[in-house]
């Protein structure tokens, strides 16, 4: 498979499957023919997944070595809820090699999923879950319209992304104070600046086309914004960030500052 260029705006792919793999979305995980959905995964300081599997997981039994390279993979899902749908933005399928997490080890991999998750309160309930932890041998990572391959190696020293612990609230913030803002601005944007804003989706025809514009992701590189056509039809928009944001109101004021830039670009 033939890794498409990843545009400048977006986060490196290794940076997004280490984020994703440390605690957002749904996970389903794969071992020898045998699936279990619903798997809560976490990734710690070294690289590794941390996986705990629902009460009722019937997987195999694990060999001392782990199963053969290429057996196992774990898949997880990104998506915006929106009120009236839910919106696919990055998936991922992780080829691990797992182990049981050792006894004298499972108290401290059980924090870290709650932290991951922000589920302190869970932590009686889970003591009697199957633990696992793996090695991520190679990955591939899904950004509509593209897939990127991703090494072993990199995924294991990417640094995952800083905004995302927050980004529920600066997405918040974003549609609260900006939304009518982006709609407007985006609307006057002309071709050109039009066709450098699309990821993927239809054509864009002209500046009013636009029926409404929703923040639906945002990490250190930028925002990504869905496009709603006039005739229903949606396309992810992208506006690049000129720096890392730090907190939620430095996301407000790089938005607002490449939203601008992407007007006057046009000019």
């Amino acid at each position: 498979m033939t890794a498409s260029p990843t545009s400048p705006a977006l986060l490196p792919a290794a940076v997004s499957a280490r984020t994703i793999a440390a605690g957002s979305g749904v996970a389903t995980l794969a071992v020898a023919g045998w699936r279990s959905t619903g798997v809560l995964h976490g990734c710690d300081d070294l690289g590794r997944l941390v996986l705990l599997l629902p009460p009722d997981a019937v997987l195999p039994d694990l060999p001392p070595t782990g199963p053969p390279a290429g057996t196992t993979v774990l898949e997880v899902e990104r998506s915006a809820a929106l009120p009236d749908a839910t919106v696919p933005l990055t998936s991922i399928q992780a080829w691990v090699e797992l182990e049981e997490v050792p006894p004298s080890e499972r108290a401290d991999a059980l924090e870290l999923l709650a932290s991951c998750h922000s589920l302190a309160g869970a932590l009686r309930s889970w003591r009697g879950r199957r633990l696992l932890r793996g090695t991520v041998l190679h990955a591939h990572c899904h950004r509509a319209p593209r897939c990127e391959e991703v090494d072993g190696a990199d995924f294991t020293a990417a640094r995952p992304d800083a905004v995302a612990p927050w980004e529920a609230d600066a997405l918040e913030r974003v549609r609260l104070e900006l939304r009518e803002e982006l709609l407007s601005g985006l609307r006057r944007c002309g071709s050109s600046g039009r066709s450098a804003l699309v990821l993927d989706g239809p054509a864009w025809r002209g500046t009013g086309d636009l029926a409404d514009a929703l923040p639906i992701a945002v990490d250190e590189r930028g925002i990504t914004v869905l496009g709603v056509l006039s005739d229903g039809d949606r396309l992810h928009l992208r506006l690049p960030f000129g720096a890392v944001p730090a907190d939620v109101e430095d996301v407000l004021d790089l938005t607002a500052t490449a939203l601008h830039e992407a007007v006057a670009a046009a000019a």
